[in-house]
């Protein structure tokens, strides 16, 4: 770096350095730095904001993915992290919406963005819109188990609203009673809250996306991704100039830090499940 103090390039592969060792303040350091030096730095905008949301610094990721999306507005790791961060620490649900809406706008088949976007409908209370939309996800990505769970706890609540006889609200902002909308799938052919919606094999779950050796770090088991909350396992590559300044093998700290992070995804994922288990 003293050979070249202006390489943005060479700061941000210390700020990659400093994450993997857990150097959090160094991490800081480097990535601002590297920020400083190139204007609209992808890779450092988001990883910074990764580390903030990692720890538990949300608030100060906000205005640094604003910035990403100012000079990369279809960066999708991008949006599901603001999404989340809105959703899970902010609870403004309508920016987390704008946020998966607009991942679906550039990619309809996009699951993770789909599957949040449900959860948005969930805790809307618009059961009626989660099913529908959990139903097409599942058409999108048949073999993800999460999917298939979160419509059955879904389609649980529809059946325990339709006992009490309390009304379903629909996306169209309509209103019709549970038992009403019984009614409708038999005549249908919806075959009751324990069908499952098949779909054409598509696409991956939003825990699965991308899980190469790239150098933006991952995400967070999200909110959107779990039917509670928003943050994923992903990674995307870097640019290509980056590219080969890291290596690409797997540390046995590597495959252990994974580990970790899968742990800490279903312990997540079972801790959303109880939620929205309850009222």
């Amino acid at each position: 770096m003293e050979e070249e103090p202006k390489d943005a390039n060479g700061y941000f592969n210390l700020g990659m350095l400093a994450m993997d060792a857990n150097e959090n303040a160094a991490a800081e350091q480097w990535m601002r730095k590297a920020i400083g030096l190139q204007a609209g730095f992808r890779s450092a905008l988001f990883n910074l904001a990764l580390l903030y949301s990692q720890s538990k610094r949300e608030v100060d990721a906000l205005p640094v993915l604003d910035e990403l999306l100012h000079y990369h507005p279809e960066h999708i790791k991008g949006l599901i992290l603001k999404g989340d961060i809105l959703m899970n620490h902010k609870k403004d649900t309508q920016g987390a919406k704008a946020c998966f809406e607009r991942i679906l706008q550039m990619d309809p088949t996009n699951v993770q963005g789909k599957h949040n976007l449900c959860v948005v409908y969930f805790e809307e209370r618009d059961l009626l819109q989660a099913e529908r939309c959990l139903e097409e996800t599942l058409a999108l990505a048949p073999n993800e188990e999460y999917v298939r769970r979160h419509l059955s706890i879904v389609r649980g609540k529809m059946a325990a609203m339709s006992v009490a006889g309390q009304p379903l609200t629909s996306a169209e902002g309509a209103t019709m009673s549970a038992k009403e909308e019984e009614l409708k799938r038999a005549r249908e052919g919806g075959g009751g809250v324990e069908e499952v919606a098949e779909g054409e094999e598509e696409g991956r779950g939003a825990d699965a996306i991308g899980k190469g050796a790239g150098d933006e770090k991952n995400v967070r088991k999200s909110s959107a991704e779990s039917l509670g909350g928003v943050g994923v396992d992903q990674s995307e590559p870097l640019d290509s100039s980056q590219s080969d300044k890291r290596t690409k093998g797997k540390s046995t700290k590597e495959i252990k830090d994974i580990e970790e992070k899968r742990a800490a995804a279903l312990k997540r994922l079972e801790e959303i499940e109880r939620i929205l288990s309850g009222d």
